[in-house]
């Protein structure tokens, strides 16, 4: 996994912004990503209500760039220096399907990489209708199951599903083959930049802390036998991850209350659900940066936050830049004063003790509370990448559980 400010990821920014800069396109990212998450939600609700999508309209404003990217290599070809050809997948666990564009299509949008070339290679096979529940009776006249990918955007894509084969790596050093579904799109609309990803089976990953002083590193996205989590003494939690009725590409997980430091919040019971027109509920969002919190919930969590600082003599200073709680921090002071916060979720404790975690450094002396304020309650609460960092999180979709445990997350784990 490739992070954004890496030179070598496909969406490096440059060597232009300035500290500030960064900080800023990671919350606008942010803000911009649970109103993605709402207009999804919404879409897909009235979808299921039969309303006309022509005359269903949800404004959105999406910056479609991930957090991290994954180089992967596909298929199989014969008679070339290289058995495969090498592609960037989006890395985001708030989307459900993998796909890419194909030779063929008659609509596309522009990307680096040449256009997969599905004919020439050897392990590309059409899936067959009514074969996996995937179909659902999705077919084509030749029988090929067939998929739409869309959202409340007016971004979609269509073709047909295939089983492709992917190489990645794995700790031996030893390239290891996988067959994976995946959409084969020849009919792309409204895309600005290339969008999807999706994790079947297990998958794992370990975020480093971010720093906008220092050009982000790489990590690795497991799949599969590689997802090992409880190594030595690891403590490894798990939790229930929700099952949607709605139906929505989201990780959910069942959020009981917020602690900051040792004191609870003592939210009432159902506050972090999804509640029954769909909205609310608690994501896990790898797409998201900076965890996104309902406003009114987040007004609960800083006043805890504000009197942990005010009873060690902290300035509470109010907004700065896109953050809504800061203080003025004494040079004296000790990062062991900066609360940790824990997440409770059901049967397991979420901890987050590491203050560049919890806190973001604005200027000298000025933190604030990196968690973001959000004027909608259709996400309750999105746990960002920045409030995953230094865990291995590891997502089993066959027994529909999220495990993590405490890691020192370093450039390559």
């Amino acid at each position: 996994m490739i992070h954004i400010d890496c030179k070598e990821s496909s969406l490096y920014p440059g060597e232009h912004l300035t500290r500030e800069e960064r900080l800023h396109r990671l919350v606008q990212h942010s803000k911009a990503r649970a109103r993605y998450m709402e207009s999804h939600i919404l879409f897909q609700i009235n979808a299921t209500r039969s309303i006309n999508p022509d005359v269903a309209h949800f404004h959105v404003v999406l910056e479609p760039s991930m957090y991290y990217v994954a180089q992967i290599r596909i298929g199989s070809f014969q008679g070339q220096q290289q058995p495969f050809l090498n592609y960037y997948l989006m890395v985001d666990t708030g989307s459900s399907f993998t796909w890419l564009q194909c030779e063929g299509a008659t609509k596309t949008f522009t990307q680096d990489t040449p256009i997969y070339p599905w004919n020439s290679s050897i392990t590309y096979r059409p899936l067959s209708c009514n074969k996996h529940r995937f179909c659902e009776g999705k077919c084509n006249a030749d029988g090929q199951c067939t998929y739409v990918e869309d959202d409340a955007t007016g971004s979609f894509t269509s073709s047909i599903v295939v089983k492709e084969k992917f190489t990645v790596g794995s700790n031996t050093g030893v390239l290891e083959s996988i067959d994976l579904k995946m959409g084969y799109g020849f009919r792309q609309h409204n895309f600005n930049q290339f969008l999807g990803d999706a994790g079947q089976g297990k998958f794992s990953y370990c975020l480093e802390t971010y720093d906008p002083n220092v050009e982000g590193s790489n990590t690795y996205l497991r799949f599969g036998a590689d997802t090992t989590i409880g190594g030595g003494d690891q403590e490894v939690h798990t939790t229930p991850i929700v099952v949607n009725n709605f139906l929505t590409r989201v990780y959910y997980l069942n959020l009981e209350d917020i602690s900051v430091g040792n004191k609870r919040v003592g939210f009432s019971k159902g506050t972090f659900e999804i509640n029954k027109q769909g909205g609310g509920g608690t994501s896990i969002d790898s797409g998201t940066i900076i965890s996104v919190m309902y406003k009114d919930h987040f007004d609960k969590v800083a006043d805890l936050v504000k009197a942990h600082f005010h009873e060690l003599d902290v300035k509470y200073i109010g907004s700065r830049q896109d953050f809504g709680l800061c203080f003025q921090i004494p040079e004296a002071f000790t990062i062991v004063g900066f609360p940790f916060m824990t997440l409770h979720f059901q049967h397991a404790d979420y901890i987050i003790p590491h203050y560049k975690a919890n806190f973001v450094m604005i200027s000298n002396g000025i933190y604030c509370l990196g968690i973001i304020g959000g004027d909608t309650n259709w996400v309750a609460f999105a746990l960002g990448a920045m409030q995953q960092a230094n865990k291995r999180i590891l997502y089993n979709i066959k027994d529909q559980s999220l495990s993590f445990a405490i890691e020192d997350c370093k450039s390559g784990s």
